[in-house]
């Protein structure tokens, strides 16, 4: 009985370790969020590890709400948020809730360098 306690004892150490964690977004670990548009959103969490979400549903003017919810039926706030996910909203008379179809790590797009400045042809002395 001992040794069963020590392994789900270890078992649970290991769940709660960092490295553990960055593999998915825990329902209360949600920090920060943000969307790119009415379809996606971008969950942020304690630890600036970002996950990108696509959405599918009536969630509309993302960019002009304050607050969201992420909500889970079955799972617990240590769950990871995963696709079937219901997100909504609060408007005006209005409550909306769209489904998570898809959540993966996100990456953002590499920055564009400033092409170099266009730089005079040499001047030749014979022409």
């Amino acid at each position: 009985m001992r040794k069963i306690l020590s392994a789900l004892a270890g078992v649970a150490i290991l769940a709660a370790t960092p490295a553990a964690a960055s593999t998915c977004i825990r329902h209360n670990d949600i920090w920060n969020w943000s969307s790119i548009n009415d379809k996606t959103l971008i969950l942020e969490n304690s630890r600036h590890q970002k996950w990108i979400a696509k959405l599918i549903g009536t969630c509309s003017n993302l960019n002009f709400h304050q607050t969201i919810a992420v909500k889970s039926f079955g799972g617990f706030q240590l769950s990871c948020v995963e696709r079937g996910d219901t997100v909504i909203t609060r408007d005006i008379g209005f409550r909306g809730r769209c489904s998570i179809i898809s959540i993966e790590p996100y990456t953002p797009p590499a920055k564009q360098s400033k092409p170099d400045a266009i730089m005079p042809a040499p001047s030749h002395p014979n022409y």
